[in-house]
């Protein structure tokens, strides 16, 4: 899947082909994942809690998304203040660089951008993510992933395990 985003007058175009985390590992050297477990905790949390308030149930990603407009900073603000911005423009470069293969290094890259809109890029970055990990299926399962990622943050103490979760399929 493809997405098509504006940053001032420029169009991004991403892509969420598994080949972007190859491109981030080969450029960054390391896996993604690691570097976006934090930011996933966090986004996770805000639907879970948007899904709670809501009271209904959200069976697909669009229905997420939809349910994330407007409530962009309740994802953005603790993402920021963990140091997140150098991962969300990794990502963004390495979607990009997957997206079109001519796309600069990474520093020179974002050196074109003016300001660099993370109230644009991250909702964008962030479904692609979503759609290009995530199955039907598992959109059931979200709100305990919720509760048991909570429970691996560091800091945290609690033995909660989520085996028994991951094997019912």
């Amino acid at each position: 899947m493809e997405k098509i985003i504006k940053i001032e007058d420029k169009e991004l175009r991403l892509s969420n082909n598994v080949a972007w985390t190859m491109e981030y590992r080969d450029q960054f050297g390391k896996d993604p994942l690691e570097a976006l477990m934090p930011a996933m905790v966090s986004i996770i949390e805000a639907i879970t809690t948007i899904i709670n308030e809501a009271g209904t149930d959200i069976s697909s990603a669009e229905e997420i998304s939809a349910a994330l407009e407007g409530r962009v900073y309740e994802i953005l603000i603790p993402m920021m203040q963990m140091g997140f911005v150098d991962t969300a423009v990794n990502v963004t470069w390495a979607m990009a660089k997957t997206a079109d293969d001519r796309i600069l290094p990474p520093k020179q890259w974002v050196r074109q951008f003016d300001s660099f809109p993370l109230d644009i890029i991250v909702p964008a970055v962030g479904e692609l993510l979503f759609k290009g990990f995530s199955s039907s299926k598992n959109l059931a399962r979200l709100k305990k992933v919720g509760a048991n990622l909570k429970n691996l943050q560091p800091g945290s103490h609690s033995t909660t395990s989520s085996s028994q979760d991951s094997n019912e399929d």
